[in-house]
């Protein structure tokens, strides 16, 4: 019997033929991407609040009227945070002195990358790099005067000299900071190598005579400012977050900064979308320190938001700043709320261009999850609804989805963990406004313990996902999903549970999810318990209805056996800056960590919900007034809108959608057909019929390929003896892929 949308019969059987078994399986597939691109290879300078800051992955630095503040990332395992101050303490030829900065003036200029110090007839340059802090010095003329050409440079530093003679100066693990070798470079490109010395606590760079009098001005000497990595605490940039902005198509990624000794700061970085490559980054200028970043869009004034936990003695605050990200214009950081006991900041943004909020929600220690809806306009102005308590007692690790799409409803969900008791996981829906609508829901509260929530939506349908305890074996866990719609009174309707990640004995853990066009996005750690510290990082597509679509896609930042601890990964997707948007493209951002060094990277992965698929062939064949049949869309997994298409068939011709196994075509009178397995009827409009088939998610039935064909009847053309009046379109090849 022909029953419609048989094709899922067909590829059932194709993969039966196969010998291809659709079961869960027990380890995970090799299905690996290319490697994500480094997120930490940037460096920028930004003015904040009347200071200038420059960052990159191992250091930030502050450029004083005079001097530079370096203070380089050694780590959250270092023991103490250093710092260490240069600047220009003179300049001579022998014994004719050309500058003494004590009585000088100097004027201060920078753009994102570079910060120039003007002396007279000399500029002192500080450019920000990746590796570390590019010094030079850059002379106009000839200096006065005969002689070795000698630069001293002031320095004060929490941290001792090297004792092997090396300039540098390292704490007791070998940390610190490093002065590289001195090159003097002229106008003509030759190049001498100088020398350093150091003069007291102070440092002498020197060029020799005969160079300084053969050169072709302006000449350049410069040597490298860079961070000596420790031998077990090197640079951490860790726990990332990821937002995007359609109007400039861009991604904002942020993270924690650790410099030892409790020390920490957040990073703010831009980066375009396509090529995806770091447009600039800075440092937050905030006394304390920074830690837990958040960051979310509004797309109605284009702004960037970002929430984090500023720690100041046993005191915590919720702090923010937001910024235009093409001007890099931005508000001077502002308290949301604080100080007090808090914590875990969590935020939605704004996906329509018709408001200028967005929602955040924390953890206090005393009263639970509470938030507030912040409005920050195009003048940079911030304001803030009154503060409610959104739910109280054990309430624990909350999270909220990407954005309340074209609706403006959004979606919180947290774990009610009572002690000694599994974690169970509640969601509540807000508007715009953070108003609660509606009750709170129970998404899972079954017998097994749940954690770490995650959740997103178009403001009507949203996709949970959490871990959550396996039956079998308590000390593994597995991903679990949920789909739930919404209306003004709150969750309306649940859908039964899904099991998104499912390897018996694992832990997968730390799931975040994303829309991805009409789909989701759902990222996640893997561990083999066996093997600590070897997690892995991966992404899968989820269909709208919460069942996985393909195998999950395996993340790595640096392919080898080092930087093998990928974790905390975070996605967002194009929709959260434009729900109207057919975009199913997004981006992951997750650490990868050394186990040699310990020190970790971020990484940048782009992902779409739905590839390519695979390829689609016209076989020729057919006969008669039969028609063009063609495929619309990739026949790719999970494609719900995948269409076969007929043209130019007759106007009152009724047209049969057949599908079949690839195989010779039988032959009739000089028509050519499938061998179908399946069919169905397809209503003819003017000549025109086509079917939606959607097209299963099951990773197994990659590679199978079916062949598909138009049969219509009631043709004034006979070219089948068996079958009078009926013509047949072309055949149609289509293999499955992503």
């Amino acid at each position: 019997m022909y029953r419609p949308h048989c094709i899922l019969l067909a590829l059932a059987l194709a993969t039966t033929i196969a010998q291809t078994p659709c079961q869960s399986p027990t380890t995970r597939p090799a299905r690996t991407g290319d490697p994500a691109v480094l997120g930490t290879g940037f460096a920028g300078v930004a003015e904040s609040e009347g200071r200038l800051l420059g960052v990159a992955r191992s250091y930030r630095a502050t450029f004083g009227a005079r001097d530079v503040t370096f203070e380089p990332a050694l780590g959250k395992h270092a023991p103490q945070a250093a710092s260490w101050r240069v600047g220009l303490h003179s300049v001579r030829r022998g014994e004719h002195e050309t500058l003494a900065t004590a009585d000088k003036n100097v004027e201060r200029t920078h753009d994102r990358r570079r910060v120039d110090y003007h002396w007279d007839g000399i500029i002192e340059r500080y450019e920000t790099r990746p590796e570390g802090i590019e010094q030079s010095f850059v002379f106009a003329t000839r200096p006065a005067g005969e002689g070795d050409l000698i630069v001293r440079l002031a320095i004060d530093t929490t941290l001792p000299r090297a004792r092997d003679g090396e300039i540098a100066w390292r704490n007791d693990r070998g940390g610190g900071v490093t002065l590289g070798a001195v090159t003097g470079i002229d106008a003509a490109g030759n190049r001498c190598r100088g020398d350093v010395r150091f003069f007291g606590d102070d440092i002498e760079l020197l060029l020799p005579a005969s160079f300084i009098d053969g050169a072709s001005y302006p000449m350049v000497l410069d040597p490298l400012i860079a961070t000596a990595i420790e031998a077990l605490a090197g640079a951490d940039c860790d726990y990332p977050d990821v937002a995007y902005d359609a109007y400039t198509q861009s991604y904002c990624v942020v993270w924690t900064q650790f410099f030892g000794g409790g020390v920490t700061g957040v990073v703010g970085s831009v980066f375009t979308a396509n090529p995806l490559a770091n447009a600039y980054a800075f440092s937050v200028n905030q006394p304390g320190d920074e830690a837990n970043v958040r960051v979310c869009n509004i797309a109605g004034t284009g702004l960037y938001v970002m929430i984090w936990v500023n720690y100041s003695g046993s005191q915590s605050s919720i702090s923010g700043l937001a910024f235009e990200p093409i001007q890099a214009q931005a508000t001077s950081v502002f308290t949301v709320y604080g100080p007090g006991q808090v914590e875990q900041p969590i935020l939605s943004g704004e996906a329509t261009l018709y408001d200028d909020d967005c929602l955040v929600a924390w953890l206090d220690g005393t009263y639970g999850l509470l938030g507030c809806s912040l409005e920050i306009d195009q003048q940079l102005q911030v304001g803030a609804t009154p503060v409610i308590q959104i739910a109280g007692g054990n309430v624990a690790e909350p999270a909220f989805s990407k954005q309340g799409g074209a609706i403006g409803l959004h979606m919180l969900t947290w774990v009610d963990r009572p002690p000694g008791q599994p974690g169970w996981v509640r969601a509540q829906v807000v508007d715009h406004d953070m108003n609660p609508v509606g009750p709170g829901a129970w998404i899972q509260n079954g017998a097994q313990d749940c954690g770490w929530p995650a959740v997103d939506g178009d403001g009507f349908r949203f996709l949970f996902t959490w871990e959550e305890q396996e039956t079998l074996n308590p000390s593994a866990t597995d991903i679990r999903g949920r789909v739930v719609t919404v209306s003004p009174a709150g969750i309306t309707t649940l859908g039964g549970i899904t099991d998104l990640v499912d390897y018996p004995g694992d832990l997968d853990i730390a799931p975040d999810v994303t829309m991805l066009g009409d789909k989701f996005g759902l990222v996640f750690m893997g561990q083999n318990p066996a093997s600590p510290f070897f997690d892995d990082c991966y992404f899968k597509a989820i269909a709208t209805n919460g069942t996985p679509i393909g195998a999950e896609l395996r993340l790595d930042l640096t392919p080898g056996t080092d930087y093998a601890y990928e974790h905390t990964p975070r996605l967002i997707g194009h929709r959260a800056g434009d729900p109207a948007t057919g975009s199913d493209g997004g981006l992951v951002v997750f650490a990868d960590q050394s186990l040699s060094t310990a020190d970790s990277d971020v990484g940048l992965q782009q992902v779409t919900a739905m590839g390519a698929g695979g390829v689609v062939i016209d076989q020729g064949g057919g006969c008669g007034p039969g028609g063009l049949a063609t495929g619309t869309g990739p026949f790719a997994l999970g494609n719900a809108q995948f269409q076969c298409e007929l043209f130019g068939a007759e106007a009152l011709a009724i047209p049969f959608l057949l599908f079949a196994l690839p195989a010779p075509p039988q032959a009739c009178g000089v028509c050519t057909y499938v061998q179908p397995m399946a069919a169905q009827f397809v209503a003819n409009t003017a000549g025109h019929a086509a079917a939606t088939v959607p097209l299963p998610g099951d990773p197994g039935l990659v590679g199978v390929a079916i062949d598909f064909q138009f049969a219509s009847f009631g043709v004034n053309y006979v070219g089948c003896p068996s079958g009078p009046g009926v013509a047949a379109s072309n055949i149609v090849r289509a293999t499955l892929d992503y």
